[in-house]
């Protein structure tokens, strides 16, 4: 049983991974697109006021991407969360670098807090 808990909690690891990497480069090729319309606006001296539309939704774009991405991130920790019910906490899937855990005088995200 332990077994296809491990299994089943490794495939959802893998669509979770592909998802946020799809997230990650959909926003970098949407930033490329950003930083590339203002430029060629220059490089061809046309009016300010051409491909404004455009360059509106696709900033929209970026930061629907960014929500996504966000939302992307809490599912990855409640997934973690949910290995613990499952009795498989100690398996580790995914990502080798992980973000710092909490020390003293600070919190998750690198806010500081006050140390007594």
């Amino acid at each position: 049983m332990r077994t296809k808990r491990i299994e089943a909690a490794k495939l959802v690891a893998a669509r979770l991974f592909e998802a946020e990497r799809a997230i990650d480069l959909a926003a970098s090729r949407i930033a490329e697109l950003n930083a590339a319309m203002p430029l060629a606006r220059l490089d061809a001296n046309m009016s300010a006021m051409i491909g404004q539309d455009a360059f509106e939704s696709s900033t929209d774009a970026l930061t629907l991407l960014a929500k996504a991405r966000e939302r992307m991130v809490n599912t990855h920790i409640r997934l973690k969360a949910a290995t613990g019910d499952l009795g498989i906490a100690e398996v580790s899937f995914g990502d080798s670098i992980k973000p710092p855990s909490p020390s003293a005088g600070q919190t998750v995200g690198g806010h500081l807090r006050m140390a007594s």
